[in-house]
């Protein structure tokens, strides 16, 4: 068994993914667990470490939950777990514990990124020392942002993903007002997500006038299927150019 370790969490609305943390800054053992496989956030930990031969109690742990981390109890966004920070210290006898929202997590990475693991997007060039904008579209949408301090970076937490969607075209326009019709208030991550794909096919099927079928987010942004698909074509590129 290893005993001591130091246990690292990404829990999403789909999938929860833990690692060990090594003394030389790397992770190892990562692992992904489908959250809906497990009742509870300290079940799906308690089969990560049993799977790894990990032993209790752990040196300490950091957990980035998609959710708001605003005291003691947390309640994941786009899933039904919840738990109480303390609890779950107790329970799984870790000596510390850290729980903090997901991209937050994210955006503290970012200027730990090495030149080869970036990829532009669009022209220009960045410029140093100057906010960034952190986004990531999954089971919700992730935003957050970094703003530089004498010394380091501060990452703001927020729920940006629940801001209103604005339209930036006549289609886009006719898309929402349809949207609008079914959930009443469209936030970002209704449509700049994986559920969001699913949402603007539906969507862009019923302006039509066809019926929908039953795709994934997987396969509307499949090429394959976008060939003989238009519409599933047209979710995706409105995705994108959204």
């Amino acid at each position: 068994m290893i005993k001591c370790a130091r246990l690292l969490g990404d829990v999403g609305g789909t999938n929860a993914r833990f690692a060990v943390y090594e003394d030389d800054g790397r992770a190892r053992s990562v692992r992904v667990i489908p959250v809906d496989d497990h009742a509870t956030l300290r079940e799906a930990i308690e089969a990560y470490l049993t799977a790894e031969g990990i032993d209790k109690p752990l040196r300490a742990a950091a957990l980035a939950v998609a959710s708001p981390v605003t005291g003691d109890a947390v309640k994941l966004t786009n899933h039904p777990w919840s738990f109480s920070i303390a609890e779950l210290r107790r329970d799984l006898q870790i000596e510390r514990l850290e729980v903090i929202n997901d991209f937050t997590a994210n955006a503290l990475a970012v200027p730990r990124l090495r030149p080869e693991e970036r990829l532009q997007i669009g022209s220009g060039k960045a410029v140093p020392d100057t906010p960034i904008a952190v986004l990531g579209p999954g089971t919700g949408l992730g935003v957050s942002g970094l703003i530089p301090t004498e010394e380091t970076w501060t990452a703001l937490a927020g729920e940006g993903g629940h801001a209103t969607m604005a339209a930036g075209d006549d289609q886009e326009s006719d898309v929402l007002t349809h949207l609008r019709r079914r959930f009443g208030h469209v936030s970002a991550e209704r449509v700049l997500s994986g559920p969001g794909l699913v949402n603007l096919y539906q969507t862009l099927a019923e302006i039509a006038g066809v019926a929908a079928e039953s795709y994934t987010p997987a396969q509307i942004s499949d090429r394959a299927i976008g060939e003989e698909e238009p519409l599933c074509r047209a979710a995706a590129l409105t995705k994108h150019s959204g």
